[in-house]
């Protein structure tokens, strides 16, 4: 029998989704769209084969009850797609009997690129400073400054995966000498031109780097590792990027490093709390050390449309 699709998503993202998964029709039963166990009371009543795609806090909840026949041989949901790479959100250390001989798979890779041009981005936005000249647009002004090209700057990738991969080939292709650090390194060259080494050398790397980019994953391990100490042992003229996740970082000592100057700038992507209240962050840290990026939905739904095709 056709399996039904369960779609566990936020409200915002359901349509889109949907959409996309209309281009299975004859392959399945159904597609059922919900944020809550009471939205496939009914799937699971039917007791049917299930496929489910997932995105957000919300789905763990879900997860858990449609995943409850673990004593059966043969399991009701077959297969549990992520939308997102990151899979913190589903707490799936609370889930290990639920998911237990159920296919879990994620969207690994399809976010790597977006994120990449938003750190090469954020570079170039502490170094060319494109509100200045939208500032001097506005008011009709010819104002001529130096700026500093990428070419030469370090840039360091903390958590040097698939995305710190991607955001290294655009570095490198801007002529960045680039270090990517995870937890076992060799120190040596890799096929995208960036130095690999292992966490016994960040101290050393992110002394010397301009830019540090974060792409460590939401886990107890990485919990405030960005600190006050963290950002102590940077340049005053560096610039921290965060791209992994907001719980890494402790908002309240990098709000402190950029009113003291102990770091130039930072771009932030993710917080521990979302949505932000962005206004508490700008209203103490001026617009040229602070750029806060509030996940456009249009980039999100795109994304969303393409980690699709990976399960179509």
């Amino acid at each position: 029998m056709a399996p039904t699709i369960c779609v566990c998503v936020d409200d915002d993202l359901c349509g889109a989704v949907c959409d996309v998964l209309k281009q299975l029709e004859g392959r399945i039963s159904a597609i059922v769209c919900g944020t809550d166990v009471s939205c496939f009371a009914s799937v699971k009543a039917d007791n049917d084969g299930i496929f489910m795609v997932v995105s957000g806090s919300c789905a763990h909840a879900v997860i858990k009850d449609l995943c409850d026949d673990y004593d059966k041989e043969e399991r009701r949901v077959k297969l549990i797609y992520s939308l997102s790479a990151g899979v913190d959100a589903y707490k799936l250390s609370e889930l290990k009997q639920e998911l237990s001989g159920i296919l879990f798979c994620n969207a690994q890779g399809c976010c790597s690129n977006v994120l990449a041009e938003y750190v090469v981005f954020s570079m170039l936005y502490f170094n060319r400073l494109p509100w200045r000249l939208a500032a001097s647009k506005n008011e009709k002004k010819w104002d001529p400054f130096s700026s500093i090209e990428l070419r030469r700057q370090k840039l360091v990738i903390i958590g040097y995966g698939n995305i710190g991969e991607a955001c290294g080939a655009k570095a490198v292709a801007l002529g960045m000498q680039v270090t990517g650090i995870r937890r076992s390194g060799d120190k040596k060259t890799d096929k995208f031109g960036v130095m690999v080494r292992g966490n016994d050398a960040l101290d050393e790397s992110i002394r010397e780097a301009d830019f540090v980019v974060s792409v460590l994953p939401g886990t107890e391990h990485t919990r405030r590792f960005f600190d006050k100490a963290f950002f102590a042992k940077m340049k005053p003229s560096a610039v921290f990027i965060n791209i992994g996740r907001g719980m890494s970082v402790c908002e309240a000592d990098i709000i402190e490093a950029l009113k003291k100057g102990t770091i130039r700038a930072a771009a932030l992507d993710v917080f521990d709390v979302e949505p932000q209240p962005v206004a508490s962050l700008v209203s103490v840290v001026d617009d040229d050390n602070l750029f806060v990026n509030s996940l456009s939905r249009d980039t999100a739904l795109k994304l969303w449309c393409d980690t699709q095709i990976f399960f179509c």
